[in-house]
């Protein structure tokens, strides 16, 4: 911002400084602070609190094949089931048992105002 104010006072022919050309700032703001910020957010994660997301995949991948080996070495024969399926399962009955609860409640207020 203090760039767009210099080159406006050095190259505008106004008077006076600040005045709707600041406008045009906004909308280049709007991009780049969220961009600056989440660099920051990750650069920060990772060297100072020592947050590697990448290391903790592959440590939970370790885990996870470790475990199905146990498992398969004992005998045991589970399932996979992605969890987007089981969300998409849950998120679609829920909402179709909460549209029919309202448009229950909507019949019933009908039929009360229509006995009337």
């Amino acid at each position: 911002m203090y760039a767009f104010q210099i080159f406006e006072v050095m190259y505008s022919l106004d008077e006076a400084i600040d005045t709707k050309n600041v406008l045009w700032i906004l909308p280049v703001c709007m991009i780049v602070i969220p961009f600056v910020y989440f660099i920051r957010l990750k650069l920060f994660d990772k060297y100072v609190h020592g947050i590697d997301m990448e290391a903790m995949a592959a440590e939970l991948d370790y885990y996870k094949n470790k475990e199905k080996a146990e498992l398969d070495k004992a005998g045991i024969t589970v399932s996979e089931v992605s969890p987007e399926v089981v969300e998409d399962d849950l998120s679609s009955s829920l909402a179709r048992r909460t549209l029919n609860d309202i448009f229950k409640q909507m019949q019933t207020a009908m039929k009360s105002l229509l006995s009337l």
